[in-house]
């Protein structure tokens, strides 16, 4: 069984909303005319409106940031935190260093 289902591009599910939108048209005469539910037509509308809700809805301005450049953040972060890490270490072990090499020697035998 082969599947009657037809596939809608955008433009074409964009042009039956503004037909439909047209004063004195009717829905069920556009559904009708394009063969389509009208039940298929409100889901349509229904995703038009979100679509454009969400294009109007104040963004960030800006280029969002590659993975690559995220990556590259994140890992200058990371070994950010090695180098203050081994920097305590070094100065953990300088000062111990001082300190014994402060304290008197004994003679040994």
């Amino acid at each position: 069984m082969g599947s009657n289902a037809r596939k809608w591009t955008a433009e074409e599910k964009l042009q039956i909303l503004d037909e439909a939108r047209k004063a004195g048209q009717p829905v069920s005469d556009v559904c009708r005319r394009h063969q389509i539910a009208p039940a298929q037509f409100y889901e349509w509308e229904r995703q038009a409106r979100a679509a454009a809700l969400e294009a109007l809805r104040a963004k960030k301005r800006g280029r969002k940031p590659s993975k690559t450049e995220a990556y590259l953040k994140d890992e200058v972060t990371r070994l950010r935190a090695v180098v203050a890490e081994l920097s305590a270490e070094t100065l953990q072990l300088k000062k111990g260093y001082d300190e014994s090499a402060c304290a008197p020697r004994t003679k040994t035998q």
